[in-house]
């Protein structure tokens, strides 16, 4: 870097040396001797170089520890807090640049943490009010479907409009799963029993098979109840949305492998599956209503909450896809 800087001082080494002949030139015609011309040129231009060369170092050594210092430093917008005063002008005008910049980029981003905090906020106080009219609705359609075969069609509708609706909800708090996570032992049989009581009528509706056997009554895992259940049940959709019949689930060794006998995923698309949006070559295809929200909410809770997910599968095997969920060993869980 003071390489660099003294090529930025050439022009005043120029005018420096132009300084210096002129007057050696004034005292040579003044008739000073030659020896004296020469010690005073000598003074004037290596007095100049040591100058402008300190004047470079210094800079040098503040620029090379900021540098490092940025490069060190997660949070950047900090730097200048942490990086002590310049002792000269331009840096301090700098630094100064660097505050405004800091304060209005804080002021921006603290703004943009309130507004997206009342927005999650809303939309979890909408949802919680949308489910009222829905939960009455689907109580009238059971009471009456007897009386009415056009009730059932309804039921239908308003469960999958439920699924969207609590979707919604878990997407709005999947950003600060933190606030509302409760770790505890669980066991995952009996969690997943639950999800699949909760869709009993349309299972057998379509006449898919349940397995899970394979899984010990006694089987326990650290997780939060809550979230595990709305993980599961978006792979249990999943599966069923794209022709499966039967889903079977194992349990060993802290992993729980979900598998299903569908179409299966493309392996163009199983590197995509998911990333946020992407409905992959079966979404475009088979199923109108894919949104590509699913998976991508499933990946971005298992993150949040140390969860390890894998998926596998092969578009056309008789094997469909599987899905497996690695579970903590303890308690101790930390949140990114």
């Amino acid at each position: 870097m003071i390489i660099l800087l003294l090529k930025d001082k050439r022009p005043f080494f120029l005018v420096s040396l132009i300084t210096a002949v002129a007057c050696a030139t004034v005292l040579y015609v003044l008739a000073c001797p030659i020896q004296l011309v020469f010690l005073i040129s000598f003074l004037y231009l290596a007095g100049t170089l040591f100058a402008i060369t300190a004047e470079c170092l210094k800079k040098t050594i503040y620029y090379t520890t900021f540098s490092k210092t940025l490069e060190q430093l997660e949070s950047k917008q900090l730097i200048c807090e942490v990086m002590e005063e310049p002792d000269f002008y331009e840096g301090e005008i700098w630094v100064q640049a660097l505050r405004a910049a800091s304060k209005s980029m804080n002021d921006t981003l603290a703004k943009n943490i309130i507004e997206h905090e009342e927005y999650r906020e809303y939309i979890e106080l909408w949802v919680h009010e949308i489910k009222t009219p829905i939960s009455a609705t689907k109580l009238i359609c059971e009471n009456n479907e007897y009386d009415n075969a056009a009730f059932s069609d309804v039921l239908f509708e308003l469960s999958n409009i439920e699924k969207q609706v609590e979707r919604a909800l878990f997407y709005a708090r999947s950003s600060a799963v933190e606030k509302d996570y409760v770790i505890k032992e669980i066991h995952i049989k009996e969690l997943i029993h639950s999800v699949i009581r909760k869709n009993a009528k349309f299972l057998i509706a379509g006449k898919i098979r349940i397995d899970s056997s394979d899984i010990l009554s006694e089987s326990m895992v650290y997780s939060d109840g809550k979230w595990m259940a709305f993980i599961l049940q978006q792979l249990l959709d999943n599966s069923v949305k794209y022709g499966a019949k039967t889903v079977e689930y194992c349990f060993s060794d802290h992993t729980l492998e979900i598998s299903d006998d569908g179409i299966g995923i493309s392996e163009g698309d199983l590197s995509r599956v998911f990333e946020r949006g992407f409905t992959g070559k079966n979404g475009r295809t088979d199923t109108a209503a894919a949104t590509g929200m699913g998976l991508y909410l499933v990946k971005k809770l298992c993150d949040k909450m140390g969860l390890g997910i894998e998926l596998v599968s092969n578009q056309g095997a008789e094997q469909g896809t599987t899905v497996r969920i690695v579970f903590p060993k303890n308690s101790f869980l930390s949140f990114t």
